[in-house]
């Protein structure tokens, strides 16, 4: 810290005074750490085959592959099909695409703005739903598709669920909040009429009753069976986005909060034939709000297990193992969370959205949008799990000291380098791995990241990384400084053109002066200061 003077002369009918005020001499700047053993601290960088847990963990996580579908917009729905192929409903041009061996081929082009949910009937094949013409398609084939039904006074179907108890089909509609049922002669009854304007979700429990969610007041309701409806929750928000039924019978659901709700689109009309007419705009993806995930006891009885109020959740599913997995909508990341309320970051990837994913059973894969790629979820962990830390400011240029952690399990760790806050090529290599704690070789920079390699024990547990590092010292100035007379106004107060005001009280004599400063100090260290003073037309120097 340099030595630092400024004069400061105050004026006074009583007293003459000027002062001078210095910061103390310092040689260098203090330790400082970053210190990585949170969710928070620990994300936000590159997750390769690893998840980070809310009590600041890194572990297995999923192992993704990464196949792009151009031709594709955003993913809304989703169904795996027993020969192993995997359809997706995309929006924008309202087509469904099948992923085959590792090939993406058009499956039906709806013409409509977006194919939002499909699912199978009483014979296998596959209906899907479509906004804002309010359609309904059976898919027959590769490039074959017919209309299902006419669904009266609807313009948007937004889920489909299927009951295999009674074969009949359920789809939730707007503008008029409805849900209806559909039978395996195609004939469709209004099952339940909410005072909302659009059914947004569904999901058919084991004993054939139908949970709706609805968007407008984001309400919850339990059908018991045509016209029987209740209110089972009433969320705070706008939308119950999607519903899922674990095997033990907990219903779980997806809620948000939005500053700006999503535009639902409206309807437009159909040209003469078959097919309906194409879009004029596409659909907008949502601004961000906050998403809740709540599971429900079979008995009713609601808890909150996920709230976060930075990205709202746009896709659900339950696990092989019984858990929870909500997809963002703004963020692209994957979250679990189990009973006892530990949140995991199981996915981090590099689109926005995630629109549908599947993470039981045979075919395993998360589907994101922004762009639009189909990942398959090949491991959870393994040899090539890396976790890569986010870019990590300190500010000026630093020097780092020893790398230390805590972990369970041999890990491998290195650094790297550089002064621009996302690592480009100007960045150094990757340093030489350490296998214990030890002195960082990676050159001074302003930003740091490091990684840790899971290849010589997939199943370690990274608990803590420490960081400490010095910055550069930097000069500490004085910017400004003001001085007042106690009971006298500042300075500051009133326009220069104002009058004193007259006929008041002559002022107080008072020597008390109150005397402030500010100080530019760009590297954050403690500075301590000196203040002298001498009476105008002195040359003593009194501390």
């Amino acid at each position: 810290m340099t030595s630092l003077r400024s004069i400061l002369r105050l004026v006074s009918p009583f007293v003459f005074a000027a002062g001078l005020l210095a910061s103390r001499d310092a040689a260098a700047v203090g330790t400082r750490e970053f210190r990585l053993d949170s969710l928070d601290n620990l994300k936000g960088g590159d997750l390769k085959g690893v998840a980070v847990d809310s009590r600041g963990q890194v572990r297995a996580g999923l192992v993704l592959g990464s196949l792009a579908m151009p031709d594709a917009s955003a993913a809304w729905c989703s169904l795996a099909m027993a020969d192993g192929s995997v359809l997706v409903g995309t929006g924008n041009t309202g087509k469904v695409f099948r992923i085959h061996q590792g090939q993406v081929s058009e499956y039906a082009a709806t013409g409509q703005l977006a194919v939002t949910s499909l699912a199978p009937d009483a014979t296998g094949a596959v209906l899907a739903a479509t906004i804002p013409n309010g359609k309904i398609f059976k898919l027959e084939g590769a490039g074959k598709f017919k209309p299902l039904v006419d669904l009266p006074n609807t313009q948007h179907v937004w889920a489909l669920a299927y009951d295999p108890k009674t074969r009949a089909v359920f789809a939730g509609t707007g503008p008029d909040g409805k849900v209806f049922r559909i039978d395996q002669a195609g004939t469709a009854q209004v099952h339940f009429d909410s005072d909302e304007s659009h059914i947004m979700s569904l999901a058919i429990g084991a004993d054939g009753t139908v949970f709706a969610g609805s968007s407008g007041k984001a309400i919850l309701y339990r059908i018991a069976g045509p016209g029987r409806a209740s209110v089972m929750h009433d969320f705070p928000g706008d939308d119950v986005k999607a519903l899922a039924i674990g095997k033990d019978g907990r219903l779980y659901a997806i809620s948000n909060e939005h500053q700006n709700p999503p535009e639902v689109p409206s309807f437009s009309s159909t040209s003469a034939g078959s097919q309906p007419a194409a879009p004029s705009r596409p659909m907008q993806m949502p601004k961000p709000g906050k998403g809740t995930l709540t599971r429900f006891e079979p008995d009713g009885r609601a808890e909150q297990m996920l709230f976060d109020a930075g990205t709202h959740f746009q896709s659900l599913t339950i696990g092989d193992d019984g858990q929870p997995y909500v997809g963002t909508g703004d963020k692209g990341e994957v979250y679990t969370v189990d009973d006892a309320h530990t949140t995991a970051l199981v996915a981090d990837t590099e689109e926005r959205q995630v629109g549908a994913m599947l993470l039981a059973g045979n075919r395993k894969y998360v589907v994101t949008s922004d762009p639009t790629v189909f990942r398959e979820v090949r491991a959870m962990g393994g040899p090539d799990a890396v976790w890569t830390s986010k870019a990590l400011d300190s500010g000026l240029r630093a020097r780092y000291g020893m790398l230390m952690w805590r972990a369970d399990g041999q890990l491998d760790l290195s650094t790297r380098t550089g002064n621009t806050e996302k690592p480009d090529a100007t960045w150094t290599d990757w340093s030489a791995p350490l296998g214990t704690p030890g002195s960082i070789t990676s050159p001074p920079g302003r930003f740091i990241q490091v990684r840790a390699r899971f290849a010589r024990d997939p199943k370690a547990l990274l608990r803590e990384v420490v960081i400490p590092f010095v910055t550069d010292n930097a000069r500490a100035v004085i910017t400004s400084i003001d001085a007042d007379m106690k009971g006298r106004p500042s300075k500051s107060s009133g326009s220069k053109t104002e009058l004193p005001t007259s006929g008041d009280e002559p002022p107080k004599h008072n020597n008390v002066v109150k005397v402030s400063w500010k100080v530019d100090n760009p590297d954050s260290d403690k500075l301590r200061f000196r203040l002298w003073y001498r009476l105008e037309g002195s040359q003593t120097w009194r501390a």
